[in-house]
């Protein structure tokens, strides 16, 4: 025995440590009684009863006194004292850890069980393992979430975002949680303002927190391994393993598992018709047009769709008979707060179990403090202060029946603290996590129930509590709350579980989380999320680092509590109507509340399968769905039924987001589908008729040219009708696909005005692709009269002819009678066609055809503007007009040299058009052979070595696929070779201009085109093939982006490679070209000169073609005056002039084929600029040095890389992102194309000067004597802008080759489909009609055309008709 003077001296050195440094008594301090062995069972009691108790008592009071004065006034200072105390709790706990270890460890408790899960409970710390830095940054991480969380506001007005709350949103304007929030989602039924709250809390919240929670998990995890846990999740789910019951973590889990699946059942059949009722409640959410997809979050009532109460109203199954939401009832009887917790301490005190000791009246926050100036912790919770005497609730509480039985929830938590306050601190907690919060719920179910409620006098006291409707909707109120509960308390911590494994990691925080609620709760996101969101952090145990399994647990255990009381208390009815305080039920509610109060007080002491087994009169040790099943039979088999009447089946797709924007993306990977098949059909049906022109094959055409319409419409109607909102539609991609498909294009027109239009647009294309020219000229175009060997087709005879013939006046027959062939036949059609477009634009939205084919172009991304492009093209066109009048002047002194002045009759004034070897005068090759710089160096035209050497359409098609597959680009599919017209066919009518084509199948591709041997088709060869690439390139790509970057960037392809193609350096590769000198400039300047006669003489032509026809569908140019206004344009951009009279019974545009086949044409012009700034990227990407006209790319992977890279894009991305890709910048620039013709330039301008040339043109000087005066045409910057065209069909038209009877381009004849060109980029302002816009000497004065005298007029008219004979 110890004297007494020993036990003295320790008392006094224990409670001279109690009063030092924070009231922290040092375990190692203390020591047992003199002489005693400490590893004895004698020396622990006495340690735990003597020493570790008091002061136990003593850091824990003070620990949570520090974090309830934070909770109820949230403070900098308080916070500090909260982490400061808990710091304290930790140095203590460790401590104590290290003593117990140190002096007990070789005890043998085998004949005392109890003591030995005493032991085993104080080595293990938790978070106090950590050092002190480490468990500081710990409470740092989660006091800052908790704040977040706390302290979070959002704005009730949806235009002010989470972040902007404080600074922007009115103060009566900002809702916290509780109250505000969540009566919003409890009682609005305004869809968009339930999204925005939803959405917002999260933004507020979760969002906030995702780094500190990554954080947090490895201190965690950290801590936990010091506890010898593989994770924090193992250390949650200790508090269910025992081994002295050989109870597993495996075990649990499993048996966790294995009770959902048992419930799953009853909760998918809740789901199924909640889901059915809330598609009633809210038709247009798209979301729940499906049967069976999961519910959109934000309509369940509850911040978390946890519970479903505040749905009753219009979802319970019988709404004529009252609610049993007592809610008004209470508000009508003066409840408040106070009144709520003192009937539950009477519920408590009516079983026998212990009332609320005054303390707990005195010192709990039942309400909201009055003064809003105090920021709160509303969460409801219980507090034992570990005295035996202090005991509280802070609850937030609002007069609610939810809130009325929240109350006796907590109170359930208070009662478990009172029964085991006598235990020892360790065993001071529930049986296990779940016990505790199962306490509560079990007595709210007798609570809940129409008896008790009727018996509190908050139901009528007619109110029938037999009535069988009347039960069922007692029962369905539960249901709501307690198996819509039922997933979510199931995955929170499964969930977790696979964070602290390491199984999802920080960058699938949120992704993973919703797969969880959609596998467990079937429930979906009604917004875009993503992984910088953090939405579990929305939910207050995520940042208060609360377990949350336990609820999962507890709703199963307070039904076999509730089960076990009620058969205690002598009930023998069905389940669900036992109230465990019923008076019949005499002295068996006590009888009930002995049976819980003995369970209760064994706290933690004792394994909790001896705590299930203690309350179920050893009846079952184990969890047990049974008595939940039994308690909801009733309903289950009434929502079978039900949801059987129905129609509905119950489950839900696996999809975690509904938000608009995902419902918008399902309903597009349908459309994709549908619109696949019949694209292609109308695609096939297309390249039938155009490879074979029959009246069967045009019916055939139109036909499916009409159902692609009619689809189309069809679609965009639905879609607009589902998705009326697209700003709901953030993802890009998304909305730039919703953007794209919403413009129908020609489609938008009436089914009557639709089939019109496609009858004339046939007709027109039909006109141009049939007809003929007789060899005899006397015969013209008569060809019933012309012999067949005599009838002349576009390509190649026409073609050949006017390439090759050098007499002036056979040049004119076929210039002219070609027009009077095609033009003069479709002005009609023309002027009717103008009127659908336009009809056609306006039902689209656009101010007319003009500001739609324009559209491409327009990026608001980027904020660039119609006008931007205008301006753009415009620019683009004072760039680089210099050169094209240095060529145009050099071009008309050598004219003249050959023709003469009476032919070329002046050396100031336009060019006459069929002099210039193209139909169109867009380009001048065919005059290389007398205009050549320096003629006798090697010919760089070398159609004749190919045909020597025996080359064939095919073997021109080869080489073009050799070359993209040297890039590394994709080669030709077997369907492409099976499905191509690579020649023109002898035995039947085809549309020969040259065209690629997407059969938007994803296998079929096709080149048309009546190849000719020669160098100008090999490299139309490769330009349509570019087009070939880009469909394949893009290919996978929704149907809506199946399309170029813009219209430009299409046409570009092909040519950006016939720039390497076409150099001499590669024609040497290809043997096609010997003795060329590298290091010759003359060459050089030759090749430079015969590529400038292509590219550089289109330049104006790409702009007139649009820019007349933009003036014709504004208005600018009436149908009375369709060919004097085209000559305008012509002779202002091209200066070039008519040879022979025009008047208004001409049609001349439609000598072109992109007239008559409605192909916009700006794109031509954009793509001979952007081609020459790819082929300077590319260039430098493959590492060429030495000037821009002599770089060939071809083999070079990594050029052909970033080509494939951009291409691949389509026009998913605004263009200038794909411009970015492969320039490195964002904008259209010339600079390139006038590096690479910067020699030339120099030469013409020394050349023009050495022969006095001026440079420019008058532009009222005419090829004829009957001219008329030439108005001021508007320029580019004037004309009105416009956004995009949609359109079903697309087919690339080479801009040069036309069909034929004969020509090539890449066709675009869907009568459904429009494509948008760029507007022209002339600036008309900066072009002084008599002078040249060079520092070129000007020969002629400027004569105004309205000072003409008439003689003069009629000269000019006469001169400007004769020029207007060329062909492109």
């Amino acid at each position: 025995m110890v004297s007494n003077f020993v036990w003295g001296v320790l008392l006094v050195l224990l409670f001279s440590t109690v009063c030092s440094r924070s009231a922290l008594v040092r375990p190692r301090e203390v020591d047992v009684r003199a002489g005693e062995p400490r590893n004895t069972v004698q020396a622990f009691q006495r340690y735990i009863r003597l020493v570790y108790q008091p002061q136990a008592e003593d850091v824990i009071y003070n620990d949570q006194e520090a974090s309830w004065a934070y909770n109820i006034n949230i403070t900098g200072y308080n916070e500090e004292l909260m982490i400061a105390a808990s710091e304290e709790t930790a140095l203590f706990d460790q401590e104590t850890a290290q003593y117990v270890r140190s002096s007990f460890s070789n005890i043998d408790f085998s004949s005392n069980m109890t003591l030995e899960r005493l032991y085993d409970k104080l080595v293990l710390l938790g978070d106090a393992n950590l050092n002190s830095t480490d468990f500081s940054e710990l409470q740092e991480v989660q006091t800052r979430m908790q704040r977040i969380y706390n302290t979070a506001k959002i704005c009730r007005n949806p235009s002010i975002h989470a972040d902007d709350v404080l600074s922007k949103c009115p103060k009566d304007q900002q809702l916290s949680l509780e109250p505000d929030v969540s009566q919003i989602l409890a009682t609005s039924r305004n869809e968009t303002l339930l999204r925005h709250v939803w959405k917002s809390w999260r933004d507020a919240t979760g969002k906030k927190m995702h780094g500190d929670y990554q954080r947090y998990v490895e201190l965690k995890n950290k801590a936990s391994s010091m506890d010898g846990y593989a994770d924090t999740g193992a250390a949650w789910r200790s508090t269910y393993v025992d081994t002295y019951t050989n109870y597993t973590d495996q075990m649990f889990l499993d048996e966790a598992e294995a009770i959902w699946q048992q419930l799953k059942p009853l909760y998918e059949q809740l789901h199924a018709y909640i889901r059915h009722k809330l598609k009633e409640q809210y038709p247009t959410v798209k979301a729940l047009s499906n049967t069976n997809s999961p519910i959109p979050a934000h309509l369940l009532g509850n911040m978390w769709a946890q519970t479903w109460g505040n749905l009753q109203e219009f979802t319970r199954p019988h709404p004529e008979k009252q609610s049993l939401d007592v809610t008004e009832a209470m508000v009508e009887q003066n409840y408040t707060a106070d009144t709520m917790f003192r009937k539950s301490d009477d519920f408590f005190a009516t079983l026998g179990l212990i009332r609320m000791p005054q303390k707990f009246w005195d010192k709990s926050m039942i309400e909201r403090p009055a003064d809003n100036s105090t920021k709160v912790v509303c969460h409801a919770s219980a507090w034992d202060f570990y005295n035996r005497q202090d005991f509280r609730i802070k609850q937030c509480t609002e007069v609610t029946m939810e809130d009325f039985l929240t109350v006796h929830h907590e109170m359930g938590h208070v009662e478990y603290y009172l029964q085991y306050k006598d235990l020892e601190v360790p065993f001071r907690r529930g049986a296990n996590d779940g016990f505790h919060e199962a306490v509560g719920d079990t007595l709210a179910l007798s609570v809940q129930t129409p008896a008790h409620l009727k018996s509190l006098g908050l139901l009528m006291a007619d109110f029938d509590i037999n009535d069988p409707d009347l039960e069922r909707n007692s029962l369905y109120s539960t249901a709501l709350d307690k198996i819509a509960f039922l997933p979510f308390g199931y995955l929170m911590d499964k969930y977790r579980y696979d964070i602290f494994s390491g199984k999802i990691k920080p960058e699938q925080y949120n992704s993973k989380w919703w797969e969880h609620l959609v596998e467990y709760q079937g429930i979906c996101s009604p917004v875009k999320r993503s992984d910088s969101d953090f939405d579990p952090g929305s939910k207050y145990h995520i940042p208060a680092g609360v377990p949350y399994m336990r609820y999962f647990v507890s709703f199963i255990l307070q039904f076999q509590f509730h089960k076990a009381m009620c058969q205690e208390a002598g009930y023998t009815g069905p389940l669900h109507r036992c109230d465990v305080s019923a008076p019949e039920l005499g002295d068996g509610g006590k009888r009930a509340g002995a049976l819980l109060a003995k369970t209760l007080k064994m706290g933690s002491s004792q394994p909790w399968t001896q705590a299930i087994s203690a309350i179920t009169n050893g009846n079952s040790s184990r969890m047990d769905a049974g008595p939940l099943l039994e308690f909801f039979t009733p309903m289950q088999q009434w929502l079978t039924q039900k949801n059987a009447e129905l129609g509905i089946t119950p489950g839900w797709s696996k999809e975690p987001e509904c938000s608009e924007e995902t419902a918008f993306q399902a309903w597009l990977n349908l459309h994709n589908n549908e619109s696949s098949v019949v694209k292609s059909a109308e695609m096939f049906a297309t390249w039938a008729y155009q490879t074979n022109i029959t009246k069967a094959n045009e019916l055939a055409m139109l036909e499916a040219s009409n159902v692609a319409a009619a689809f189309a419409k069809r679609k965009t109607e639905e879609m607009l009708g589902l998705f009326p909102n697209p700003d709901e539609i953030t993802d890009p991609l998304l909305r730039r696909a919703y953007e794209k498909l919403s413009k129908l294009g020609d489609a938008a027109l009436s089914p009557e005005d639709f089939a019109r239009l496609g009858a004339i647009r046939t007709e027109m294309e039909q006109v141009y692709s049939v007809a003929k020219v007789c060899n005899d000229t006397s015969i013209g175009i008569d060809m019933e009269r012309c012999p067949q060997h005599q009838q002349m087709a576009l390509s190649p005879e026409i073609t050949d002819i006017l390439h090759s013939s050098r007499d002036p006046e056979e040049l004119l027959y076929y210039w002219s009678a070609w027009r009077d062939a095609t033009g003069k036949k479709m002005r009609s059609n023309f002027t009717e066609y103008v009127g659908l477009k336009n009809k056609a634009a306006v039902a689209d939205g656009y101010k007319d055809n003009a500001e739609a084919w324009r559209a491409p172009y327009v990026e608001p991304s980027y904020n660039y503007t119609d006008a931007d492009f205008l301006e753009d093209a415009d620019r683009l066109w004072n760039q680089m007009k210099p050169l094209y009048q240095q060529l145009h002047a050099y071009i008309r002194y050598k004219l003249w040299e050959l023709y003469g002045n009476k032919t070329v009759p002046s050396l100031n004034g336009p060019i006459p058009a069929h002099l210039l070897s193209n139909q169109w005068a867009q380009t001048w090759v065919g005059l290389l052979d007398f205009t050549e710089p320096f003629p006798g160096k090697p010919q760089l035209d070398v159609t004749q070595e190919m045909q020597k050497q025996g080359w064939t359409a095919r073997r021109m098609f080869n080489v073009s696929e050799e070359f993209f597959t040297d890039l590394g680009l994709i080669g030709m599919p077997e369907e492409f070779w099976k499905i191509s017209m690579i020649e023109k066919p002898s035995d039947r009518e085809v549309v020969c201009h040259a065209s690629a084509e997407d059969f938007y199948d994803g296998i079929h591709f096709g080149i048309k085109q009546c190849t000719a041997v020669t160098m100008s088709d090999l490299l139309t060869v490769h330009h349509e093939m570019g087009h070939v690439e880009y469909f394949i390139q893009y290919k996978e790509q929704y149907i809506a982006f199946r399309d170029g970057a813009n219209d430009g960037f299409h046409e570009a392809v092909g040519d950006v490679l016939s720039l390497s193609v076409s150099t001499p350096g590669h024609l040497e590769k290809l043997d096609l070209l010997t003795g060329y000198n590298a290091t010759d400039e003359d060459a050089a300047i030759n090749f430079m000169y015969s590529t400038a006669l292509k590219k550089i003489a289109f330049l104006p032509f790409g702009l007139v073609m649009d820019m007349y026809r933009y003036d014709v569908f504004n208005g600018k140019i009436s149908m009375q005056e369709l060919n004097r206004k085209w000559w305008e344009y012509v002779v202002k951009y091209q200066g070039i002039c008519h040879a022979v009279p025009r008047d208004e019974s001409d049609f001349d545009p439609g000598a072109k084929f992109h007239t008559a086949a409605d192909v916009p044409y700006m794109r031509y012009f954009v793509s001979f600029v952007i081609q020459f700034q790819f082929h300077e990227a590319l260039c430098g990407v493959a590492n060429h040095s030495g000037p821009l006209h002599t770089c060939d790319i071809d083999g070079s992977k990594e050029a052909g890389a970033i080509l494939g890279q951009a291409l691949s894009l389509g026009s998913s991305k605004p263009w200038q992102e794909a411009m970015r890709i492969i320039t490195g910048q964002d904008q259209m620039d010339a600079q390139p194309l006038l590096s690479y013709f910067k020699p030339l330039q120099d030469w013409l301008q020394a050349e023009n000067r050495r022969l006095k040339q001026t440079v420019g043109w008058v532009e009222d000087a005419s090829c004829i004597e009957d001219v008329t005066t030439m108005p001021t045409i508007p320029t580019v910057s004037t004309l009105s802008t416009v956004p995009s065209v949609s359109s079903s069909q697309t087919m690339f038209v080479s801009p040069i080759t036309e069909p034929d009877a004969g020509g090539s381009t890449s066709t675009d004849s869907s009568a459904s489909r429009t494509t948008t060109p760029p507007p022209a980029a002339t600036s008309p302002s900066a072009e002084v009609a008599s002078t040249s816009t060079t520092n070129e000497p000007v020969e002629s004065t400027t004569a105004s055309a309205g000072s003409l005298s008439l003689p003069l007029l009629l000269h000019a008219l006469a001169l400007y008709a004769l020029l207007f004979c060329v062909r492109f």
